[in-house]
Parts: structure tokens; C-alpha cells; sequence
């Protein structure tokens, strides 16, 4: 009983020369030359009272040494950092006693406090504690997160602790002036302690018209004051629950009117729910969704809560659109003006359609590997709260925003649905699509069906008439003959004698040129040149169909596929070259466009199986012999 009486003692007396080499820490006179400290060496009494009485050693002091004889009184009570279940330091053991080099044993001896030789040990840093171990930890119910730990706040300072005691009696108290007016408060860190008598009272009706879901205009320091209330109010699960929403719901009411809300509440309300095991409200903070993503510095906190139900799929594909996609199909010409609802309707809805497959929900692995991540963050920091109930977190979470794989992903599920709606206003050019899953593919078309036309949507009416100047540009139906070009020249030079006598020019026109007889000539048909024997060599029998086959080369297995439009057919063949039937497509339309044909000869139907265009049917028969 007497060691365990000694060694608290002992312990007491640490903590406070702990305590004292922080404070003494910036003493430069303890670091200049000559000024050397004293060795301190105490005694304890055998049976310590409540206050120990601690007598300085009576040794003659060395030259060196200077020592202040002033009697010591040290209570465990003056201490509040010296916590009993936690030991303050161990000491080794060949040296029982940390504090000093006498061999003496424990209780025989008296304590001493080396000061002799200057060390500093820093306090207590954030590195250090990610060496203990976690005071919580889980695995949150959201798909992006993969596990949360939660380590204590270790420090000897306890700055806001009082506020934290005060936080307690004010949550309870209720208004007792219910017709108090507004009066104006500024503080950068807001605190009860600053509150007038008429402050106070505005506050306790502002707070109580808060809690039954009114938010009258007030000061930005009255909305500080209650967010620090409710970070540090002890509360269980459900108190945290009802927490976590009005945190939410006044950062919503009162984020227009005071912006500089986002910048903290981003990351309060993360800090909050991770530290009390919580998902994200998105259903409060759907409104603001898009715009607390994009701020946040752990998007996937809310991104999780915001993708793992099905009741916000459609918004959730649109944050993914804003912030996970490399495409951004507004920049497309053909999705503005008519064709821009369409767009902003169907690429969503796709996008949304396909999140279970992605995710990988009702059990099902995702379909596609993204980036793992990990952060360590502050909790609540720039917030006053009491260090009881600061943590330090540490996230492992699958970054959507940093995969590249998922945002080429999502990129190629926008440019998809683009080439389905080109193929329904009837454009015959598509965007070039490299990593698109089949299985996406299927989805994305499953979805789409439904609102595919019947036909083009930009067709022209078969019974609409041709314009009438058209027919002025029509070739003549009758066959020159020779007595028509011998009236032509006559008629040429006559017109040229009139021009020259009006405008008196001379021998503009030899007077010796012939003209020709006035007399019809019989028409002669003119005969068939015989091609000569090298021209006969050199002509080929069918030029454009022998250049259109050599050209497509292996390609033709797909142009064949196309005319008889076999889709499985058309698909496995992309397969067999790693790619995807629209690039196939379109190498095929770059080789014709560039070719003999000079146009584009696939078009895509409206459900991923390509035909042959019906212009060039028939050339493509004879080119490829079908």
C-alpha cells in the first residue's frame, strides 16, 4: 500500500517537472552560456496527506549549483492533466526512477529532477497518435467507404472545456422572454460567456423557433454560437441523429445569406457523422447537393450516401455528369436548341440506369475496379471545441473522382447515348467510343428503347413537291448533232460582228475566217472509237468494286454482317479485334469516305446493330459479290 501511496506521488511530481520543462521551454536564459540549472532533489513523506509538504536537500550546494530553498506544495487536485488511468511515463527497468540517477531503492531514496543537461520533449503531436490504437472503428454502410477509424485527441491544453460544461446547462434552458428582440452580436469565436442579458435572450427564442423548424433572420455569430453547441453536446445515437439534421437544415436555411457556412459546414458535418457512425442527410441537403460536392475535400463522403439508395439515382447521375466524366455532352453542336431537352433527359436516365451495375448492388461485385484512397483529417477544425471531443479520423474509400478508368467510363456511357439520338435526327457521323462493357451497352440500349422514333426525326416528306427553279437546271433531253453545232458557230460570229461595228474595233475579226454554209447538213452519226490495244491492257473490268473490297480488306466480314444486319454476328467480330462494333463501324466509313465511294456506307438502326446505307446497297453487292 505504502509503494502504490509513493509511486502517485512520484507520478504527481513528474507530471508538474513535465509541466513545468513545456512552460520553461522558451527560457532563453536556460540556453545561455554560464547560467546553468540546478539539481532539484525532493523527498517524499512516508504516509503523504492530501497536500505534500516537499523539503529542498540540505547538501551543501556545488560551486555550480545554485539551489532555491523554497518548500513545495504539490496537489494532484491542481493537475486536471494528470489523468489516474493513464500512466504518465514508465520508467526502465535499471533505473526505477526516471527523475533522477540514485541507485537508492524505491521509498529509501529521495525523488530528484535532473534539470541539468536542457532536452525538450514536444508535446503530444497528431503523428503519435496514429501509433495507438483507434477508439472506434467500423465499416460504414455506403459503397465508397471502406473503413472509418477514429482515433482520441491526446493534449494537455483544455482551452474550451468550460464552453463545453456551459453547452450542457444552455441546451436545457428555455426561452423565458418569448417576445425578445434581435439584437446585433459579432464575434469571430462566439462563446456564452459573451452574451449580454439581452443576447442571451434573443438567443434562446432564435434557438427554440430552430428546433421547431423556423429560421428567422438573425446574426452570423447566433448560428456559429449553436453549431458549436451541438458539436459539443454529449449525445447517443438518436440525440446524434436529430443533431446531425439541424446541423444540416440551418446550413441550408441560412447558406445564401452567409456563404462562408459552406466553407466549414462541408467539413463539420463530415466530421460529425464519421465520429458518430452517421450517413450524410442528403435528403436536407439535396438542394444543395451539387455545390457541397464540389467544395467538400472528401466528395466520396457524400457521394456514398448520395448513390447507395434508389431513390436518387437520377440526381445522383447528375453530380456524376458534373464531377466524375470526361465528356461533356452540352459542347456537342446537336445537343442545342430542340435536340438540348432530349439530351438533358436521356443522358441522366442512362447514366442512372446502369449505377447498379457500377456499384455493384443487391450483392453483385461492381463491374468495374476504381482507385483506393486513404486521408487522415482534423476533426472540426477552425470550430471551438473542448479537446474531449476532438478526433482525428482516418477514411479508406474508393475515390470516384480520381479513378480515370471511371471517368472514361462514364465518358463513353454520354457519348453512347449521344450516337443513338445522332441516329434518330438522322446524322450519319458518331463519336469514336473505347471502353464500353457489353454489359453497359446492353443496359444503356435497354433503356433507350422506349423513346427511340418510329422513324428519323428529321426525315423530309416523301409527297413534298420539288422547288420550281430546279427544273431551270435541268440538261436538255435531246441529242446534239452537228448541223446543231454549225448553227451554234454561225450564231457565235454573227454576234461577234455586231459587238466589234458597235464598239469600233478593227481587224478584230480576220476578214479571212470561213464561214460556214447556210445550208443544213445531214446529221452523221459519229463512230465508235476503237479502244487501242495498250488501253485495253491498262482498263480494269469493275474499278470501283475490285478498289472497294481491297480497301476494306478483312473488313468486308463486317460490311457482309451489316447487309444482312446480324447484330450478334457484328458484335463478335468486334470482339475477335478487342473493340467495340462502333469502332469498327467507323473505320469502315473512314475507309469509304476517303475512297471510291467518297460517302460514309454504315449507319447504325437505333438499337447497336449496323446497316449498310440503301444508296449503296446495290454497289456494295457487286463490290463484295454478295
Amino acid at each position: 500500500m505504502q509503494e502504490k501511496k509513493n509511486a502517485a506521488i512520484e507520478d504527481t511530481i513528474g507530471d508538474r517537472a513535465r509541466q513545468k520543462e513545456l512552460d520553461d521551454f522558451w527560457n532563453v536564459e536556460n540556453l545561455l552560456p554560464g547560467s546553468r540549472p540546478s539539481r532539484i532533489v525532493v523527498r517524499p513523506a512516508q504516509t503523504p496527506p492530501s497536500a505534500v509538504e516537499v523539503e529542498l536537500d540540505q547538501r551543501p550546494p556545488a560551486a555550480e549549483d545554485t539551489v532555491a530553498a523554497v518548500p513545495l506544495t504539490v496537489r494532484r487536485e491542481d493537475y486536471p492533466s494528470a489523468r489516474p488511468d493513464q500512466p504518465l511515463r514508465t520508467a526502465p527497468k535499471d533505473n526505477p526512477n526516471p527523475y533522477g540517477a540514485s541507485s537508492a531503492p524505491r521509498g529509501d531514496r529521495p525523488l530528484s529532477v535532473d534539470r541539468g543537461t536542457p532536452h525538450f520533449v514536444p508535446p503530444h503531436t497528431a503523428d503519435e497518435a496514429q501509433m495507438d490504437s483507434p477508439c472506434l472503428e467500423y465499416v460504414p454502410d455506403g459503397v465508397l467507404l471502406h473503413k472509418v477509424s477514429v482515433y482520441e485527441w491526446r493534449s494537455n491544453f483544455h482551452y474550451f472545456d468550460e464552453f463545453a460544461h456551459d453547452a450542457v446547462r444552455y441546451a436545457a434552458r428555455k426561452p423565458s422572454d418569448k417576445s425578445a428582440r434581435r439584437e446585433s452580436f459579432f464575434s469571430f469565436l462566439p462563446q456564452y460567456a459573451q452574451l449580454t442579458q439581452g443576447q442571451t435572450a434573443w438567443y434562446l427564442r432564435w434557438r427554440e423557433a430552430v428546433r421547431g423548424g423556423e429560421y428567422p433572420d438573425t446574426d452570423y455569430a447566433y448560428i456559429l454560437l449553436y453549431l458549436f453547441e451541438l458539436i459539443n453536446l454529449p449525445a447517443d445515437d438518436a440525440e446524434a441523429a436529430a443533431a446531425r439534421d439541424r446541423m444540416a437544415d440551418v446550413w441550408i436555411a441560412y447558406r445564401k445569406r452567409y456563404p462562408q457556412l459552406d466553407h466549414y459546414m462541408c467539413e463539420w458535418l463530415c466530421d460529425y457523422c464519421l465520429i458518430h457512425r452517421l450517413n450524410a442527410p442528403v435528403d436536407r441537403l439535396m438542394p444543395a447537393l451539387g455545390d457541397i460536392i464540389e467544395m467538400s475535400r472528401l466528395k466520396e463522403f457524400y457521394l456514398t450516401a448520395a448513390v447507395t439508395g434508389d431513390s436518387h439515382d437520377l440526381e445522383s447521375a447528375r453530380i456524376l455528369l458534373r464531377h466524375c466524366c470526361q465528356y461533356d455532352y452540352h459542347k456537342s453542336k446537336f445537343a442545342q436548341g430542340e435536340q438540348a431537352p432530349m439530351f438533358d433527359k436521356l443522358v441522366p436516365g442512362a447514366v442512372a440506369a446502369i449505377l447498379p451495375l457500377l456499384l455493384g448492388r443487391n450483392g453483385q461485385a461492381p463491374l468495374i475496379t476504381m482507385q483506393d484512397s486513404s486521408v487522415t483529417r482534423d476533426a472540426y477544425t477552425g470550430a471551438l471545441c473542448a479537446y474531449r471531443n476532438k478526433r482525428r479520423i482516418t477514411v479508406s474509400y474508393t475515390s470516384f473522382s480520381r479513378s480515370h478508368e471511371f471517368r472514361f467510363l462514364i465518358g463513353d456511357v454520354v457519348k453512347h447515348v449521344e450516337n443513338r439520338i445522332r441516329g434518330w435526327i438522322g446524322v450519319r457521323s458518331r463519336l469514336s467510343i473505347l471502353t464500353l462493357p457489353i454489359p453497359v451497352r446492353d443496359a444503356v440500349d435497354v433503356y433507350l428503347r422506349p423513346f427511340a422514333p418510329t422513324q428519323p426525326l428529321s426525315a423530309p416528306k416523301k409527297d413534298e413537291p420539288a422547288p420550281a427553279y430546279e427544273k431551270l437546271y435541268d440538261l436538255p433531253q435531246k441529242q446534239v448533232t452537228l448541223a446543231d453545232a454549225d448553227a451554234i458557230e454561225r450564231s457565235s460570229w454573227d454576234t461577234t460582228r455586231i459587238l466589234t461595228d458597235a464598239f469600233g474595233a478593227e481587224d478584230s475579226v480576220p476578214e479571212d475566217v470561213p464561214v460556214p454554209a447556210a445550208d443544213p447538213v445531214p446529221d452523221v452519226e459519229p463512230l465508235p472509237r476503237e479502244p487501242l490495244p495498250a488501253e485495253q491492257d491498262t482498263l480494269p473490268d469493275a474499278p470501283a468494286s475490285v478498289s472497294l473490297a481491297d480497301a476494306l480488306g478483312e473488313l468486308c466480314t463486317f460490311v457482309r454482317m451489316a447487309l444482312n444486319e446480324d447484330g450478334p454476328g457484328q458484335r463478335a467480330f468486334a470482339v475477335s479485334r478487342r473493340t467495340m462494333p462502333d469502332a469498327v463501324a467507323e473505320e469502315i466509313n473512314a475507309i469509304t469516305a476517303d475512297g471510291e465511294v467518297g460517302d460514309v456506307i454504315l449507319d447504325d438502326r437505333g438499337d447497336g446493330v449496323y446497316t449498310v446505307l440503301e444508296d449503296y446497297r446495290e454497289l456494295v453487292r457487286q463490290a463484295l459479290k454478295v
